[in-house]
């Protein structure tokens, strides 16, 4: 049953990383336009920090970490970060 929880996980953090990827990415770049200076470079590095604990979460929790742990704090980073810096995410 563990490892039907983590395949789960799994397939939940592909798919947030595509979204973290894709339309973070147009977001964050929006927002450093219009942004520039420390707040633009902060969004930037936060986009970086979201995108880097994705394979973090991934080694830990196949490791043996509780899924429910990273899935919080995965679901927790994504929301701060999109609410905080991604607001526009159109290609123009």
């Amino acid at each position: 049953m563990w490892v039907l929880g983590r395949l789960a996980f799994t397939f939940f953090l592909v798919f947030s990383l595509g979204w973290a990827v894709f339309p973070g990415g147009f977001g964050t770049l929006h927002f450093r336009e219009s942004h520039p200076g420390l707040a633009g470079q902060l969004a930037r590095l936060c986009w970086w920090f979201v995108l880097l604990v994705h394979p973090l979460a991934l080694y830990r929790v196949w490791s043996g970490d509780l899924v429910g742990y990273w899935l919080a704090a995965l679901v927790a980073m994504h929301v701060l970060f999109f609410l905080i810096f991604v607001r526009d995410v159109g290609t123009r």
